[in-house]
């Protein structure tokens, strides 16, 4: 887990008192499960895990104050570095040299990719912190005793709570865990963009930022077509759904390769041609079929939003199609495996086949025509030469 002592339980909370944090730790682990697994992937939880026991070992917890010794710290040898926050910004703003003096004999120093994971593991700390707050606060303020008694949960020198002020914590701290998991993503995020030290580990997780298969590779490209609100969370939860909706309604239709160029197309962000338009059609047909699966209204209200979702969903569809079969000269080979180029070449062929023998059957009556003209102008022939009718 992230969170051991006491020391770093009061730096999330300094107004509460654990005198024994070690009775959390079940609710901790849960909400590392829960929570973070998910957001991090396994491997990027599992080398976190590993970091944070190494850091550890040179310092007494993992705080914001336990960065570099600063007064009365630098008397305590466990404590080795300065805040974490202050530092990361001073790096980030390219004068950490410049502002930050050179350490002291015997004093540490902590390498960038450590000022790093530090900052991660602590917005990790925030988000199992307030996330097992949030969704315990109710256990923690009773007491099971033996043949299954209750009691309320009290300390010396504090007054209880009211309702109205416990639902306020509660609230409170749901919010704290919600802006620390943007934290943590937008963090990640900025990582993947830059130095980019936690992204292969980060990769696997349902919360990578980028999904390279997809129509929708990032948040901010759904947020074009579909109404989250910003919310990365909203995103990671419609990352299913997507995948979903394109595996089933996009790719019977258009075909597997034409949908992969597409992407591509999008991966590689270049301009112009028919393909920048197609994906633009093909993105507002998608959104509408998530829009479809993620409609949570009232039953009779849900369902007609359903339906009219659905609709819109079809309608584009059938744009894109159409979009698609116009211009399959355009689109390339992409286009040449796709039901529609094969329906549409079919068609052409019928069409063919069927001017061929619309040619055929008016060349008949012509030469029929001509023949029968014939007969009534070439009238001397030998009785034996006439038509039937003629003799």
């Amino acid at each position: 887990m992230f969170i051991t002592t006491q020391n770093e339980l009061i730096s999330l909370m300094p107004t509460a008192r654990w005198d024994r944090p070690s009775q959390l730790f079940g609710y901790l682990e849960e909400e590392e499960a829960v929570a973070l697994v998910p957001l991090l992937g396994n491997t990027l939880y599992q080398w976190l895990l590993s970091e944070y026991d190494r850091l550890r070992n040179d310092e007494t917890d993992i705080t914001a104050t336990t960065v570099r010794p600063t007064g009365k710290a630098k008397q305590d040898a466990r404590l080795a570095h300065a805040d974490v926050t202050e530092r990361l910004e001073q790096i980030q703003q390219g004068r950490y040299r410049e502002q930050w003096v050179a350490p002291e004999d015997g004093e540490k120093t902590v390498s960038d990719s450590d000022l790093q994971t530090i900052k991660l593991i602590r917005i990790c700390q925030q988000i199992e912190f307030y996330k097992m707050l949030s969704h315990k606060a109710g256990l923690l303020t009773v007491s099971f005793n033996e043949g299954g008694g209750m009691n309320m949960v009290g300390a010396e020198g504090y007054d209880p709570a009211d309702e109205k002020r416990m639902e306020r914590v509660v609230k409170d701290a749901w919010m704290s865990a919600g802006r620390s998991v943007d934290s943590l993503l937008l963090f990640l995020e900025a990582d993947a963009k830059g130095a980019g030290l936690f992204v292969e580990k980060w990769r696997e997780a349902d919360a990578f930022y980028l999904h390279k298969d997809l129509l929708f590779q990032t948040a901010r490209v759904l947020g074009e077509y579909l109404d989250i609100k910003g919310d990365r969370m909203a995103y990671v939860a419609l990352v299913r759904d997507i995948r979903f909706c394109q595996d089933t309604y996009i790719e019977p239709r258009i075909g597997e390769k034409l949908l992969n160029a597409v992407i591509e197309y999008a991966n590689n962000e270049t301009e112009g041609g028919a393909m920048k338009t197609l994906l633009k059609k093909l993105r507002i047909a998608l959104a509408f079929y998530v829009e479809a699966r993620r409609v949570a209204l009232e039953p009779v209200k849900e369902k007609l939003a359903r339906r009219d979702s659905m609709t819109d969903a079809q309608q584009a569809m059938a744009m894109a199609c159409e979009y698609i079969e116009y211009n399959l000269d355009e689109l390339g080979d992409a286009a040449v495996d796709t039901p529609i180029y094969n329906s549409a070449r079919a068609r052409e062929r019928q069409e063919d086949h069927d001017k061929a023998c619309a040619c055929a059957a008016a060349e008949k009556k012509r030469r029929d025509a001509c023949e029968k003209n014939s007969r009534k102008l070439f009238t001397g022939f030998p009785a034996t030469h006439r038509t039937p009718e003629y003799k």
